[in-house]
């Protein structure tokens, strides 16, 4: 073997496998297919979201209203020149042509994917071409920016309305200006004219060239039915012992315990006292010519429950205000004015009593919204201010008021209350002998206690209503209608002031009576 062919053949075997098998085995053919491909699994590939944009076709002046398949929060058109969204749910926006063209309409939700994706081509609007002349093309590298997209027509606007908004058969649409439209006509609701002027300001852009005309066909009138209730309760319990020793030696000389809770009551056991209270409270005593014992046992135990109840009823229109007011005035005196002859006063009066003021708002044919506004209020020393005048003192007196004020949405005929407006007071008195009243066991016979305790709760109901002015004046009646005077009969035998019965005759002249008579 020579060394040439002994260097060859080494290198021969150290050549690689691959390249080996390359170059002994040929190719098979690219077509040819493989017999083992039916044993073979591909492995599973990982569900992806899918990318592709659908196709949507519009012609400028025109929109569509597109629903999306989940909630999103972020809608981005690439080229605003070509088409414009407008939101209107979390699942639903409008989408605007807006000039001819392409674009791309991406929505994405809170984290960030994709929600769907739109291709979306403009073609120019047949109804601007048939009568504008061509818009200028500016040519690629002249150095100029391309023109604006003309508005769309108020004609593209009055149909987009239409479509995208219930009820908007008799919205009209006319130019105002060379970038302005005015909406006409009416909507059913306030809802439906808030996004009809939404439409049209999306295709007037920022502009101020928009002016909303729309009227309502439903009520604005809101009737509110308030039930204010007021419960005040007040417990107070009496237990004890008073004693009162009369002492007299024939000379009016008197000697006594005055104090205490039964201090003014000795005229109902003895007569002997001007007390100041009539209650007749139980007691034992001792009587002579020179000495008088009194004892006085309070035992009483009264519970007072007070009811108020106010039931205003009001009706106004939709956004204006509505108050009411059951209860007085009463007088402030005012420093009017301070010169060399002295100070000037004036009176103001200040209201008290079941006030209410509310502010509705009519959203839809049963839907409102309502800004309500009560207040309680009555007059009390607690807090009152003494002023002397030249006259004499004068005595104002402070209010003790219970307001609530809040705003909420509902419908015609549903009701809310507002409630929790709870005040408690607890007074204890005790009152007796000093040092025989702190004896154990026996020192209750030497004193007494008092406890008082009073409670009030507060509850507003409140509940609106839509309604319509009555057409016919007799549907309407007050309570007094159907009443009758009672006859003597019915006053001796069944005790009665006025007896029900149908509406009694009309009072009219037996004369004609009138400026005019036919």
């Amino acid at each position: 073997m020579t060394p040439a062919f002994a260097r060859a053949f080494a290198a021969f075997l150290l050549l690689p496998a691959p390249l080996l098998a390359q170059a002994t085995l040929p190719r098979p053919p690219a077509s040819a297919p493989s017999p083992f491909a039916d044993m073979v699994r591909p492995a599973p590939a990982t569900p992806a979201v899918s990318t592709v944009p659908l196709a949507i076709a519009l012609e400028a002046g025109t929109g569509r209203l597109m629903t999306l398949p989940r909630p999103a929060l972020t809608v981005l058109a690439a080229d605003p020149r070509v088409a414009r969204v407008q939101p209107a749910s979390p699942t639903t926006l409008f989408l605007m042509a807006v000039a001819a063209g392409r674009t791309t309409v991406i929505a994405t939700s809170e984290d960030g994917t994709p929600v769907a994706e739109y291709d979306v081509t403009v073609a120019p609007s047949r109804a601007a071409a048939a009568g504008a002349p061509p818009a200028p093309v500016a040519m690629p590298g002249a150095g100029t920016p391309p023109a604006a997209p003309p508005p769309p027509s108020a004609s593209a606007v009055e149909s987009m309305i239409r479509r995208m908004v219930r009820g908007a058969e008799r919205v009209r649409v006319e130019a105002a200006g060379r970038n302005g439209f005015v909406l006409s006509g009416t909507v059913p609701s306030a809802a439906d004219a808030q996004r009809a002027e939404a439409i049209a300001r999306a295709a007037v852009g920022d502009g101020p060239g928009l002016v909303n005309q729309l009227s309502l066909l439903s009520s604005l009138q809101v009737n509110l039915r308030v039930r204010v209730a007021e419960i005040s309760r007040q417990v107070s319990r009496d237990l004890g012992f008073n004693w009162q020793a009369l002492a007299n030696d024939g000379n009016n000389f008197l000697i006594g315990l005055r104090t205490g809770i039964a201090g003014g009551v000795a005229n109902a056991i003895t007569g002997s006292l001007s007390g100041t209270n009539s209650v007749a409270r139980v007691g034992a005593g001792v009587s002579s010519s020179r000495f008088d014992i009194n004892a006085v046992v309070d035992a009483l135990a009264s519970d007072q429950l007070i009811t108020i109840l106010a039931e205003p009823n009001l009706t106004a229109q939709s956004g204006e205000v509505a108050s009411f007011l059951a209860g007085g005035e009463f007088p402030i005196p005012v420093a009017a004015s301070n010169n060399a002859n002295g100070s000037t006063i004036s009176i103001e009066f200040k209201q008290f009593g079941v006030s209410l003021a509310f502010v509705p708002t009519v959203m839809g044919p049963d839907r409102l919204n309502l800004r309500v506004r009560p207040e309680v209020s009555e007059l009390s020393t607690e807090g009152a201010i003494s002023l002397p005048l030249s006259s004499g003192v004068v005595t104002i007196p402070a209010l003790r008021v219970r307001r609530a004020e809040t705003s909420v949405e509902l419908g015609s005929g549903q009701s809310f209350a507002i409630a929790g407006l709870l005040q408690r007071n607890s007074n204890a008195t005790n009152s007796g002998l000093s040092g025989l009243g702190d004896i154990p066991v026996l020192g209750t016979l030497f004193r007494s206690d008092r406890f008082q305790r009073n409670e009030s709760e507060l509850v507003i109901i409140v509940t609106p209503y839509l309604v319509r002015p009555v057409s016919d004046p007799k549907a309407l009646g007050t309570p007094t209608e159907r009443l009758r005077p009672a006859s003597d009969l019915d006053r001796i035998l069944e005790r009665q002031q006025v007896r029900r019965g149908g509406r009694p005759e009309p009072i009219r002249a037996r004369f004609d009576a009138g400026f005019v008579v036919e």
